[in-house]
């Protein structure tokens, strides 16, 4: 697990998301998104915290090798921290083209 404190603008991109498309259940304080990075989907499991800080608690590492199924539980801090950079570049990239086929659609 590692929280990281954020930037207000990522902070507040990063929370939008995860109430938008982020699945939690009934009296959980986190929330699970998705995001592929090549031939992987990754399960990150998030939580918002007080002073602009978000915790990646775990995340999942799903693929298909033969028609078969894998999964790979990730708890090390490097790549869940990894993770976490690309989903806030995912997140502030799609957010930019958002203003930018509003400006010009």
């Amino acid at each position: 697990m590692i929280i990281r404190q954020l930037y207000p603008e990522q902070y507040n991109l990063l929370c939008r998301y995860l109430a938008q498309q982020g699945h939690s259940g009934p009296l959980d304080a986190s929330y699970e998104v998705s995001m592929k990075v090549d031939d992987y989907e990754y399960r990150l499991r998030l939580q918002p915290g007080t002073k602009r800080k978000i915790a990646i608690l775990q995340a999942v590492r799903s693929w298909t090798e033969q028609g078969e199924q894998h999964f790979q539980l990730i708890t090390d801090n490097l790549p869940l921290s990894c993770l976490l950079e690309l989903l806030l570049l995912e997140r502030k990239s799609a957010e930019q083209h958002k203003k930018t086929f509003r400006q010009h659609g």
